[in-house]
């Protein structure tokens, strides 16, 4: 359906719903002879460029952009509900139909199945922890210990978005976590990766960035493979040359120490106190000859007296008679 333009207003209209929207939002996929990614249509959601690509599509093809609109989600994405369920198109109402945009997406979402997260203990280890739909929808709360304090529905678990990572651009890691000091015990491994205070367990979930016409949240797996690969420490350690174990580093530290008070014991032994290199020596008085000398330098050089001729001489006293 495309573009359009009323009342001065350019906006699109979805391919699949009709519905109208301000941005082109999500594509239909297709490639050229020399395999060129085109984009085509404009849709709300890409559950929808599924449906619309199972009706006007080959097997070969629906496979193909079956594979792309996984890839750049990140998970399977399931056909949306068939447009004669909506209101506008629907004939007759049934008991299934969709009456607004917001039913449409929440019926897209209920095809969405339990994804993959990390749950950080206090003690520092890891492991992955499979979510329900519900559970997203409870912000996780039974993969979190709750604290005695937090009681009552009206308290739930808070959550930020980290930007320490090496992801995709299209990915957004949330943390989710109860707030303030609790009770629980302190989450150092927590803390020190994303530079805040943590009481408790953390849970790491991705989250897409994907285009939509409503505000839409969804979650996709998150290995604990994929957070060791971003987060946990890559020590570098040569073949050979294992790490000291306690009691050895101890020994090593020791000796280090010993032999570096020699090493200052021998620098200061030829030092001097410092009070005795503050004293400055006393100058004797300048002798007249230096006042003398020190006068004549400064002084401006003497005219030279000039010779007076002896015809210089008759000649003024002619002048003079």
């Amino acid at each position: 359906m495309g573009k359009r333009k009323m009342h001065n207003q350019t906006y699109f209209q979805c391919d699949w719903t009709g519905l109208p929207m301000r941005n082109t939002n999500c594509y239909m996929p297709d490639w050229n002879e020399a395999g060129k990614l085109l984009k085509h249509g404009s849709y709300v959601c890409w559950e929808a460029v599924i449906a619309h690509a199972l009706e006007t599509n080959s097997d070969e093809k629906l496979s193909k952009i079956r594979e792309h609109v996984n890839d750049l989600v990140g998970c399977t994405v399931h056909p949306a509900p068939h447009w004669t369920r909506l209101m506008w198109f629907a004939r007759e109402e049934k008991e299934d139909t969709l009456e607004s945009p917001e039913a449409f997406l929440a019926a897209c979402r209920h095809t969405e199945g339990p994804v993959i997260a990390v749950r950080m203990l206090t003690d520092g280890t890891t492991h992955e922890v499979i979510c329900s739909q519900d559970d997203i929808k409870t912000k996780f709360v039974e993969h979190l210990t709750r604290p005695f304090t937090l009681q009552g529905p009206i308290h739930e678990p808070q959550s930020f978005q980290t930007v320490r990572k090496k992801g995709t651009k299209d990915r957004d890691l949330t943390v989710f976590y109860w707030p303030f000091k609790n009770g629980l015990p302190f989450n150092q491994t927590a803390s020190n990766i994303f530079k805040m205070q943590i009481y408790g367990d953390a849970l790491l979930v991705q989250q897409t960035k994907e285009p939509c016409a409503l505000p839409r949240e969804r979650y996709i797996n998150y290995f604990n493979a994929t957070f060791q690969e971003q987060f946990a420490n890559k020590a570098k350690r040569k073949e050979g040359n294992p790490t000291l174990t306690t009691d050895d580093y101890a020994i090593a530290k020791a000796q280090m120490a010993s032999e570096l008070q020699q090493v200052e014991a021998l620098a200061s032994s030829s030092a001097s106190v410092p009070g005795e290199l503050a004293k400055a020596a006393v100058l004797p008085p300048p002798s007249g000859k230096e006042l003398a000398k020190l006068v004549r330098a400064q002084a401006p050089p003497a005219k030279k007296a000039r010779r007076v001729e002896p015809q210089m001489i008759a000649a003024a006293v002619e002048v003079g008679a």
